[in-house]
């Protein structure tokens, strides 16, 4: 199997899932670009957008755009931080009380779509995946890509 190949299809599963989650999420009128923020503002508490970008690793822009969204559906909002150049972005109450139901149907899709991966796997891939991400990110701290013949 070549590199290529692989890539390819960890792309395609991961656009496949985000497909998956957008389709969970429709019948409240969310897209997982949203969730993903949702989540990530449960998980920190109020944070900045910059470093909600960093947090995600999505472009600031996109964090932006999204975030008008959210705040426009009454799910988030933004508060001058100390500093007035720099808004901090938090769930809303009403985010905050439908945020176990959007869960709920997340979790169902992610088991259905693991359902025939015993744990061990899971695990293993769990393990392939983070060193993965983790050879990106050092690719990118340092500019460096390594070329070599068997690719």
């Amino acid at each position: 199997m070549t590199a290529a190949k692989l890539i390819h299809l960890l792309y395609q599963t991961t656009r496949a899932i985000s497909q998956g989650v957008n389709q969970t999420l429709a019948e409240y009128g969310l897209y997982s670009s949203e969730w993903s923020i949702i989540v990530a503002l449960k998980e920190t508490g109020p944070i900045s957008q910059i470093a909600l970008a960093k947090y995600l690793n999505i472009e600031p822009a996109a964090i932006s755009k999204t975030v008008i969204k959210l705040e426009e559906k009454g799910f988030v909002e933004r508060n001058y931080k100390n500093d007035k150049r720099e808004k901090e972005v938090l769930l809303t109450e009403k985010a905050l009380n439908q945020y176990a139901i959007w869960e709920k149907a997340i979790n169902n899709h992610r088991q259905s779509i693991l359902t025939d991966l015993p744990e061990e796997k899971q695990h293993e891939l769990y393990v392939m995946l983070k060193s993965i991400y983790s050879n990106t990110q050092s690719i990118k701290s340092n500019g460096t890509v390594l070329l070599r013949k068997d690719n």
